[in-house]
């Protein structure tokens, strides 16, 4: 990854505290086009309270966070949330979808919110269709597995097609194979939507895979030094249903059986 390619955003000597307790101090970060960056650190670090910074949400004691060479903090506040509406996305670890919408309505969510446009139907539609959705699609959350709620989450996220998506713990809630899918399917997105994501991590497979490592402690944020691995080995399965065909060809090889499965419902 080239250090010299064009920022999205940029952190310069942010400072924050809460009381007498420094969370973090001169704080610098660039964020590359098209760049993964993983972000580690010890619970309590702060690494939360940064992304709420990058995204306008909190304001800091000191610095200024720059997006197209602005000072996102002299900005107004309608301004700052139709910058959050439309250049950043948000994936969490316990999802935080609408409990009484579809998973549909979740995708849509973001749009609906931006009053100078229509409810990007078609966008959503499309999203469905790359993220293997549409069996689920009008399911509510309350009936989805960690690994569908967590796509439903991805695909709300990017519907606006934002330049840089904030993920904080997104592999945290799922087991290890959802989690390997859910981390394969943010390279895909970085090459197929040149959208950057920083991602707060505990996660050794995003930390190795990431273009860039920063760990935040003590009140500072370093850049630690790794080998490159490239993105993870893409999948040739990209849909549910291609999923859902060869799983079932396997079986049947295997057991001379003939029964149709139901569809993986798992990612990738």
């Amino acid at each position: 990854m080239n250090d010299h390619n064009n920022t999205i955003l940029q952190i310069h000597n942010v400072s924050v505290s809460f009381g007498k307790r420094m969370i973090f101090d001169s704080v610098n970060l660039a964020v590359p086009e098209r760049s993964i960056i993983a972000l580690t650190g010890k619970s309590g670090s702060g690494k939360s309270t940064l992304l709420g910074i990058m995204s306008g949400l909190l304001k800091p004691h000191q610095g200024e966070v720059l997006f197209s060479n602005e000072n996102i903090f002299k900005w107004s506040d309608w301004k700052r949330s139709r910058f959050r509406n439309r250049e950043i996305g948000f994936v969490f670890q316990f999802f935080n979808l609408l409990p009484d919408k579809s998973a549909y309505q979740n995708i849509l969510y973001p749009s609906s919110l931006n009053v100078l446009s229509r409810r990007n139907t078609s966008g959503a539609d499309y999203l469905v269709d790359q993220l293997g959705l549409q069996q689920i699609k009008n399911q509510y959350p309350s009936t989805l597995s960690g690994g569908e709620l967590q796509r439903v989450a991805i695909a709300r996220a990017i519907i606006n097609r934002p330049r840089l998506v904030l993920a904080d713990e997104p592999t945290g809630n799922l087991d290890d194979e959802t989690a390997s899918d859910i981390i394969k399917l943010f390279f895909d997105i970085r090459e197929q939507y040149g959208i950057s994501f920083i991602i707060v991590t505990h996660d050794n497979e995003i930390v190795n895979h990431a273009d860039y490592h920063y760990h935040l402690e003590n009140g500072v944020l370093s850049r630690v030094n790794q080998k490159k691995t490239g993105a993870p080995k893409k999948t040739k399965e990209k849909t549910t249903a291609q999923k859902t065909k060869s799983s079932s060809s396997k079986k049947a090889a295997d057991t001379g059986k003939s029964k149709t499965k139901k569809p993986d419902q798992s990612l990738n």
